[in-house]
């Protein structure tokens, strides 16, 4: 019984697929852009929308828009190094965009990166992606849009 229970745990193991040895996860398999269903996550609070994302000539930018249309923010990663920009006005803190760029940087890397401790990222290939920040308790998932 203990057997069957390790092999089943095991092939569930195997089936997450860890993408921090993939560079930009959210570009899958060389992709030039992509777009995502995306819900950003805090307790019971939850925003919804869609994550478009592109390679540009030094790196990748994106863009997170709201279900309703509201931009809620710019994200640009170049040699590793993530910027939030265009805040919308009620998340414009320095904090949140420090907690934003940490963890966009684990979406977006030019180079694998090892995630911290906090920091989970697990992929289901190629759908969807989940990240999430156990210390802020903050869960980003991911789903791809069919054409």
């Amino acid at each position: 019984m203990t057997r069957l229970l390790l092999c089943i745990s095991f092939l569930l193991c195997l089936c997450r697929l860890s993408v921090t040895a993939q560079t930009h996860p959210l570009l899958l398999d060389g992709e030039e852009r992509a777009a995502w269903n995306v819900t950003l996550q805090r307790g019971q609070t939850s925003i919804t929308g869609i994550c478009i994302a592109r390679k540009d000539g030094q790196g990748v930018v994106g863009s997170v828009v709201n279900e309703f249309g509201i931009h809620l923010f710019d994200f640009t990663c170049h040699n590793n190094r993530v910027k939030v920009c265009n805040l919308f006005a009620a998340m414009d803190k320095w904090y949140i965009r420090r907690i934003l760029r940490r963890d966009l940087r684990l979406l977006v890397a030019d180079k694998p990166l090892n995630t911290k401790p906090n920091r989970l990222l697990q992929a289901w290939p190629p759908d969807s992606l989940l990240l999430q920040n156990n210390k802020y308790h903050i869960a980003y998932h991911f789903q791809r849009l069919r054409e």
